[in-house]
């Protein structure tokens, strides 16, 4: 019988046995090819997940890395707090100056520390610490409540709340928020409130590190104690102080309430003007808003969280804050009037703290008033006395306007070989306050024609551009359509053929816009600008009306006049070159701080670098002498004792008078001047010139003594030896004949004329 044949006895109709195939053959395993299938399709899924995986992996690796970088490259996750450990003490900071016994000693800053007793610092009465132990607890829970509740759980971040920021930020809003208690402390400790990703990255990390170094009660305190509360308050003692008259420790629970109301918004929530604020809705609803209304949010969360009950959230709800008035006659300062140059030295040395440790202005502020620092200045107490005995003695040392509203005026006195700031003064009269407008080191004023050596003659006496018996043609450069001319000079002529001598003896002004020129507007700016360090010179600066304003023209660089002005310690500072053999020293006010336990928290190290030529500085000088002996300063009088060298400087319209001058002892510059712009016709001789020469004179008095009885040699300028004397015709510049009108000049051996002048042959 055929294989594929039924049995004969088999019915057709009958079914075949069970698992063979219609042709006979035997049956297919079916699960066997479902396995494979699945297999192959498991095994599709699975290289598809791990290349997912693997993507994700390198992605990650990548942008990890990336990140990594961004925040080594972009973040900086530490922030140094420990400045702010002597303010929990209240401890005292001293000034100190340096005893030197010789100039060298000063250069070598080899000295002996006196201590300025009477210029000790005190924390004022609108930044007070106080310590957790005495924060009322209604006070710790009024703040964690509302603005961090998981504070002693988390480790400085939110990660709840800062998941939830992020979506806010990117789909909502547009502002982070989610910051924990521990995170506004690196904002309040740091002053930046910028928003963006980078910002809030470095907060973070900042602080969780933050959290390892502190405990929740020392973040806390420091956190309270900074924190602005409105009002100039600065701190929770401060802020109860201002508002309720009382001490932190003696607050009850809805005052509590109310310094935790005003952080978000301290315009808009603080109590004093801002208790109750009703509002209309667009529905003509009205609503209540300001401190109370915000107060009450705190209590309600407060009680929320529970940590009050319903009878305390109760009554304190229906209490009315009672706040303190205080009586006219209270001051809120300490008593004690810091020196001008005490006051310049905490700015100075603020902004140093700023910028190294990353502070705000107040928190930097707090460290110097209350952290016990030790800060060695550079002032000499003789110079600081003399000055402040002239300008508090105004009415006997200056001279007076007749119109009756006397101007202001400003000194400032450096050490001509250091650049160290040995004395200022930064207004006439009494000192009445601290911390007020400094106008030696804060205000900047068009300087005139004292910045002319500067801008003008140094740089093209160093560049060889001019000499000084420079011929130049003292003609307008040109006149506008009015027919005026420009530049004008004062007095208003113009004398024709002038060497640089006399130009500068005379401050012609149509030569010195002549020499820029020559040396181009932008070498004069970049010298300005790079080489002195005039910080307030302006390249080029839109307003908020759209215009340009620009210090890198004519006019500025060759008159003074510039846009928004210099300081008195720039310009003065910028003539050290002259008497330092061509050197720019970095003029400073102080050489280091240290901590209360000593440890150097800032050093302000010298740093020296040539600007000029030692040829060129001491030709300037030789020329600036001949402006006191017989040009535009010739009102000094103690350059009949000792050398003396400087320029004056007349602003337009006469708003602005100024010296800077120099000895081989001390280099001073003096500004006068009205706050309000206000013309000084009163003054035929520049003020400026008599009070330098009234301080001069006066500092210069033991040293003449000295010399007098022979305990010392009297010190004169000492010019370079490379320099070459001769006699030059003024009107030619050549040299002189027997019919030449001949002045002496030093010139370099590169410079020095070698031709007779044949217009008077």
């Amino acid at each position: 019988m055929a294989d594929n044949q039924l049995p004969q006895n088999a019915s057709a109709h009958a079914p075949l046995p069970e698992g063979m195939p219609l042709d006979g053959k035997e049956p297919r395993n079916i699960w066997k090819t479902i396995g494979k299938v699945s297999l192959r399709a498991l095994t599709y899924i699975m290289n598809t997940l791990l290349t997912i995986l693997l993507i994700g992996a390198v992605c990650g690796i990548i942008v990890g890395t990336v990140f990594c970088i961004y925040i080594k490259n972009y973040v900086d996750p530490q922030i140094d707090s420990s400045l702010l450990v002597g303010a929990r003490s209240d401890n005292t900071t001293r000034m100190y100056y340096m005893d030197f016994e010789t100039e060298d000693d000063r250069i070598s800053e080899d000295g002996t520390p006196v201590e300025l007793e009477s210029e000790r610092l005190y924390s004022s009465d609108n930044s007070i610490w106080v310590s957790y132990e005495q924060m009322p607890k209604d006070l710790i829970n009024a703040f964690t409540s509302v603005e961090d509740h998981r504070f002693f759980d988390h480790n400085g971040v939110d990660w709840l709340r800062t998941g939830k920021a992020v979506v806010t930020y990117f789909f909502g809003a547009g502002d982070f928020g989610g910051s924990t208690i521990t995170q506004q402390l690196v904002k309040n400790l740091t002053g930046d409130k910028e928003n963006s990703i980078q910002r809030k990255v470095q907060e973070i990390f900042r602080a969780l590190n933050l959290e390892k170094e502190m405990s929740k009660e020392e973040i806390l305190e420091m956190y309270l104690n900074i924190v602005f509360l409105g009002n100039n308050c600065y701190g929770v003692q401060a802020a109860a102080n201002t508002y309720y008259g009382k001490d932190v420790s003696e607050l009850s629970l809805v005052e509590c309430a109310s310094l935790a109301a005003i952080v978000k918004n301290p315009t808009k929530y603080e109590p004093v003007r801002h208790d109750v604020v009703m509002y209309e809705d667009e529905n003509g609803e009205e609503h209540e808003d300001g401190n109370r209304a915000r107060r009450n949010t705190v209590l309600f969360t407060m009680h929320q969280y529970g940590k009050i009950n319903q009878a305390q959230f109760d009554e304190a709800v229906e209490t009315d804050l009672v706040l303190y008035k205080a009586d006219e006659t209270e001051t809120n300062t300490t008593g004690h009037i810091n020196s001008w140059y005490t006051d310049a030295v905490i700015a100075d040395v603020r902004d140093a703290l700023m910028e190294k440790y990353g502070y705000s202005s107040y928190t930097a502020s707090l460290a110097i008033y209350t952290g016990g620092l030790q800060i060695y200045t550079c002032m000499d107490p003789k110079v600081q006395n003399v000055l402040e005995e002239v300008y508090e003695n105004d009415d006997q040392h200056f001279p007076y306007a007749t119109s009756g509203l006397q101007p202001e005026s400003s000194m400032i006195v450096l050490d001509p070989y250091t650049g160290d700031v040995l004395g200022l003064v930064g207004g006439r009269g009494e000192k009445t306050q601290n911390r007020i407008l400094n106008r030696a080191t804060q205000a900047k004023r068009p300087v005139g024609s004292s910045i002319k050596p500067l801008s003008v003659y140094a740089p093209a006496v160093d560049l060889e551009v001019i000499t000084m018996g420079s011929i130049y043609d003292d003609v307008p450069l040109k006149y506008t359509d009015a027919g005026v001319p420009w530049p004008r000079n004062l007095p208003n002529v113009y004398g024709g053929l002038t060497t640089i001598q006399d130009a500068v003896r005379r401050s012609v002004n149509t030569i010195a816009v002549r020499v820029v020129e020559d040396i181009t507007v932008d070498y004069s700016f970049d010298f300005l600008k790079n080489t002195l360090h005039m910080d307030n010179v302006i390249e080029s600066y839109t307003t908020g009306n759209g215009q340009v304003v620009s210090d890198k023209d004519l006019a500025p660089l060759a008159l003074g006049q510039f846009s928004y002005g210099i300081t008195l310690w720039e310009l003065t500072a910028g003539y050290d070159i002259f008497p330092n053999e061509g050197v720019y020293s970095k003029s400073r006010l102080w050489y280091k701080v240290l901590d209360s336990d000593g440890n150097v928290v800032l050093e302000n190290k010298p740093d020296y670098e040539i600007a000029i030529s030692e040829e060129a500085a001491s030709i300037m000088t030789n020329i600036l002498q001949g402006v006191v002996t017989s040009g535009t300063g010739r009102a000094v009088t103690v350059d009949q004792y000792v050398n003396v060298a400087g320029k004056t400087g007349t602003t337009t319209a006469d708003f602005d008078r100024t010296f800077v001058g120099y000895t081989p002892y001390y280099l001073g510059g003096v500004w006068v001047g009205y706050d309000m712009n206000q013309a000084l016709s009163d003054f035929g001789t520049n003020p400026a010139v008599q009070i330098w020469d009234k301080v001069m004179t006066m500092l210069h008095e033991d040293i003449f003594a000295r010399v007098r009885s022979g305990e010392e040699t009297l010190k004169n300028f000492e010019l370079s030896d490379r320099l070459v004397e001769c006699t030059y015709c003024r009107y030619s510049g050549l040299l002189t004949t027997s019919s030449c009108w001949g002045e002496k000049g030093y010139f370099t051996k590169d410079t020095v004329p070698t031709e007779y002048c044949y217009g008077h042959s």
